[in-house]
């Protein structure tokens, strides 16, 4: 993204904010009426265009958080909100002609961000896609197996650790992790039977080993898995607001602690949550 490119988005993002003004009071006002116990720490209201960028994925290289939209990728910094880079033109012609047009949760890895690409409600070509954490650019895709991952692919998250990429057999009721190596062209290498099944996860992320997985059931709750025998428990609900819609998620390391970070949209869909939790069995 060039120079002049990005301070235009920026202007128009400057714009944008001003005039959502009066929707930013609203949607902070709805979103007091929570339909449950809150546990959230802190949040980060993004309203107009801005949520939409938002509205997906989210991860992080340790400084700057990552977004995805159905079709874009961004780059921003710590503050969820300062526009570093992006990508309005994230599928490739050459996807868009396997019926791709949704982009998934997100996991940074070694310098790369790897997303779940779907050709949403088809489902033939469950894709995982490498972006290059600079650019945003697309720089290597591999099309997974669809009798392994039966219904789409909307989040995948890489183990920073073994490199290897895990991700569930089913979009909504998901009875396996399915592992793979991103060392050896995402060559398949194991499946782990799950304990339970977290209802429709949007985004994971690997922390001191576990695997912790945000949903979008009934109370978007967050779960932890073991990937090494699959057991699942659930750790908290968000309790969003009725009519929201719980995203993905992402580990930052704040005063030497670790804070869960993760995404909603709101019921108006016109803005979106960036949320803190901690938790103290994860300290």
């Amino acid at each position: 993204m060039s120079a002049f490119a990005l301070a235009f988005s920026k202007i128009i993002s400057v714009i944008f904010a001003v005039i959502f003004i009066p929707f930013s009071a609203l949607t902070h006002g709805i979103d007091l009426l929570s339909a449950g116990e809150r546990t959230d720490i802190a949040k980060t209201n993004v309203v107009g265009i801005g949520a939409y960028f938002r509205s997906q994925g989210i991860t992080t290289d340790g400084e700057t958080f990552y977004f995805s939209s159905k079709t874009t990728l961004i780059r921003t910094e710590s503050d969820a909100k300062t526009l570093v880079n992006a990508n309005y033109f994230a599928i490739p012609d050459e996807l868009k002609e396997l019926g791709i047009k949704h982009i998934g949760g997100l996991s940074y890895y070694d310098g790369f961000i790897y997303a779940g690409l779907e050709d949403s409600k088809v489902w033939d070509y469950p894709i995982v896609g490498v972006f290059d954490a600079d650019t945003l650019e697309l720089v290597e895709y591999y099309i997974m197996d669809a009798e392994k991952i039966t219904r789409g692919l909307p989040w995948v998250c890489v183990d920073g650790e073994t490199g290897l990429l895990y991700c569930t057999d089913h979009s909504k009721n998901p009875t396996k992790l399915l592992v793979y190596d991103t060392a050896n062209e995402m060559s398949f290498v194991k499946e782990v039977a799950l304990s339970e099944s977290p209802y429709a996860i949007q985004g994971a992320e690997f922390y001191n080993g576990e695997i912790y997985a945000a949903t979008n059931d009934d109370t978007q709750s967050v779960y932890k898995i073991n990937p090494e025998n699959g057991k699942a428990e659930k750790l908290f609900d968000r309790n969003l607001t009725s009519g929201s819609e719980g995203e993905g998620m992402t580990f930052l390391i704040k005063d030497g602690a670790p804070v869960i970070v993760a995404m909603d949209m709101g019921p108006l869909f016109i803005n979106a949550f960036v949320r803190e939790y901690t938790l103290e069995e994860i300290k």
